[in-house]
C-alpha cells in the first residue's frame, strides 16, 4: 500500500498554551520487537502527561502494559501519550499500540505538525528510537563486537552522536518508520533516527533468549546520554 504524506487536521487534547511540547522530543513506537517503547516507558523521571486521542486510533490496545501496582502519581498507559519531564527539556512521545499501515500516516502527521505548530512547541528536534529489522550488508558489520551497534540517521540535521551512519543500502520494512521519515522531510523536521538492528520477540518482558532485552538496555541509554549533556 503506498503511504500518503499529507497533513491530517487533528483534535488537540489540551489547550494550545497548555500543551507544549518541550525542545528535544524522544520517539518510541512499537516496533520489530517493541525495544523502543519499552526503553522509554523505564524513564522514572518526574513527569506531566497528556492521552492523544486520535479518531483511527478510538479501538486502538496497549502494546506494553504495566507490570505491577500503578503509582498513584502516574497515568495508565495509552495508545497514544506525551510526557513532559518536569525538570528538563526533553518530552517523550509513546506510540504505545501496533499500527496498521493505513493508520501510521494520520499518527505520523500528528507528531508532525505538534512538533512544527507555532502554538504548541518549541521543539528543536526529534529523536526516534527503533529496534529494526534491517538488512546491513556484511562489509559494514564489525566481526569483533559483540552485539548490535547503534546506527544514526539524520534528516535535516547534523549527527548528533558517534554512533556509525546506517549504511545507504540497507534494507528495512517498518511502515511506520517509512511514513514518518517522508513526514519529516516534508515537514522540514530536524530529526535523528537511532537504530538498533533487532529480530521479533517473544510475547511479553524483554528477555535475554530473543535479544529484546539487549536492544531495550541500548536504547535506554539514549535519553540517558542526552538528559546528562
Amino acid at each position: 500500500m503506498p503511504y500518503r504524506n499529507h497533513m491530517v487536521p487533528f483534535e488537540t487534547t489540551e489547550e494550545p498554551e497548555e500543551f507544549r511540547l518541550k525542545k528535544t522530543v524522544f520517539l518510541g513506537y512499537t516496533d520489530v520487537n517493541a525495544g523502543s517503547i519499552r526503553a522509554l516507558l523505564g524513564i522514572t523521571m518526574k513527569r506531566e502527561y497528556s492521552d492523544v486521542n486520535i479518531p483511527e486510533l478510538c479501538n486502538a490496545r496497549i502494546a506494553v502494559e504495566l507490570l505491577g501496582i500503578l503509582d498513584p502519581r502516574d497515568k495508565p498507559f495509552s495508545p497514544l501519550q506525551v510526557w513532559n519531564l518536569k525538570y528538563e527539556q526533553f518530552s517523550v512521545i509513546l506510540v504505545n499500540t501496533i499500527l496498521k499501515p493505513e493508520t501510521c500516516h494520520h499518527v505520523c502527521s500528528w507528531i508532525v505538525v505538534m512538533c512544527t505548530s507555532r502554538y504548541t512547541c518549541c521543539v528543536d528536534k526529534i529523536v526516534v528510537l527503533s529496534a529494526l529489522r534491517v538488512d546491513v550488508p556484511s562489509s559494514h558489520v564489525s566481526s569483533h563486537l559483540k552485539r548490535a551497534p547503534i546506527y544514526e540517521k539524520t534528516i535535516n540535521d547534523m549527527p548528533r552522536t558517534k554512533c556509525p551512519s546506517l549504511p545507504g543500502k540497507s534494507g528495512m520494512t517498518d511502515p511506520f518508520l517509512s511514513t514518518l521519515i517522508q513526514m519529516v522531510h516534508v515537514g522540514c523536521v530536524p530529526t535523528c533516527f537511532l537504530v538498533v538492528p533487532a529480530h521479533r520477540a517473544w510475547p511479553g518482558t524483554a528477555r535475554d533468549e530473543d535479544g529484546s532485552k539487549e536492544v531495550c538496555e541500548d536504547l535506554a541509554l539514549v535519553p540517558r546520554t542526552y538528559i546528562s549533556q
